[in-house]
């Protein structure tokens, strides 16, 4: 009995040689690994920024704090190009619940992990298709290649006819991130729109042909219900919106306009939106809230001797 106990402690201590301590837990380790299933489920379009899906929620609770957000995004003095991914959504979270109270805010720090305002943003890029597909020859005062112009349209009807490319950003002619959309034309510099704001006869004639609003729009609280429609699709974030945003408030308060916002990132725009606008956008998009069922089938054989079955 002893000299068996001797043998095994001199095949533990080799083993202990050989492997290391750390090499026996990693095999126990191994051993009790869980067999289990990690199953999720990925939307089909591509992930949205969040700090467009902070806007979105906070509007869901009440329409003006959508406005506000983008005033206290605007007129932060923070330094955001030095932040990383997780610094920018801390310094998200933080603006949108200084606008909340409990138990709100927590609602919706929980509410923008789930991703759960990333669908409308997917409507607003839709909605941006369509505008951009209403003026095809719109690119004549932005470039003067026939055949990117023709490109331009061409790849516009692809996504019209493809059902699986819902969600992707649009392209805007000519590299711009943003324009506003007034149903009669399209402007995506501010020159051009001012020039349309002081012409009274083009605001009266734009009148009649009033884009179609919907009641998820972002109206501007200070716009005349009977002023012309100036539709503003761009990022909070980039350099454009600010501008175009700073133009059509100051004309929504001198009742010009009735100013709207679609917040949207067109392709080719993430570098412009910066650092902590873009986050969101390059991971895949989880759907949270699904539960999934898998059918898994047991496949066992067993051996058996039918012979006295036969017999019987």
């Amino acid at each position: 009995m002893g000299t068996r106990l001797r043998s095994w402690l001199w095949v533990l201590i080799v083993l202990v040689g050989i492997l290391g301590p750390s090499g026996i837990g990693s095999v126990c380790a191994q051993n009790r690994r869980p067999k289990n299933v990690q199953v999720a489920v990925r939307a089909k379009w591509s992930g949205t920024p969040l700090i467009l899906e902070a806007g979105e929620l906070l509007s869901k609770e009440w329409k003006d704090l959508f406005w506000d957000f983008i005033e206290v995004w605007l007129h932060s003095k923070d330094n955001l190009g030095s932040y990383t991914a997780k610094g920018c959504l801390k310094k998200i979270v933080e603006h949108g619940r200084s606008l909340l109270s409990e138990p709100l805010a927590s609602l919706f720090e929980f509410s923008l992990m789930l991703r759960s305002s990333s669908p409308r943003l997917v409507l607003y890029r839709q909605l941006a298709e369509e505008s951009l597909s209403s003026f095809p020859l719109v690119d004549d005062g932005i470039s003067n290649n026939s055949e990117e112009i023709l490109e331009t349209n061409s790849k516009m009807e692809i996504k019209k006819s493809d059902p699986l490319l819902v969600g992707v950003n649009p392209k805007s002619p000519g590299g711009k991130c943003c324009w506003v959309d007034t149903g009669g034309s399209l402007f995506f510099d501010v020159a051009e729109l001012l020039l349309w704001l002081h012409s009274p006869t083009e605001l009266a004639g734009d009148s009649f042909q009033q884009p179609e609003l919907f009641d998820f729009d972002h109206v501007h609280i200070d716009s005349s219900v009977e002023s012309p429609v100036a539709i503003l699709y761009g990022a909070l974030g980039t350099d454009c919106f600010r501008k175009f945003h700073v133009t059509l408030v100051e004309a929504a308060k001198e009742v010009k306009v009735k100013y709207v916002v679609r917040p949207v990132l067109p392709s080719g725009c993430e570098e412009k939106i910066g650092h902590c606008g873009a986050v969101g956008m390059r991971d895949s998009l989880n759907l949270g809230g699904y539960g999934v069922e898998l059918a898994l089938k047991n496949m066992e054989y067993k051996a058996m001797d039918d012979s006295t079955i036969k017999k019987g």
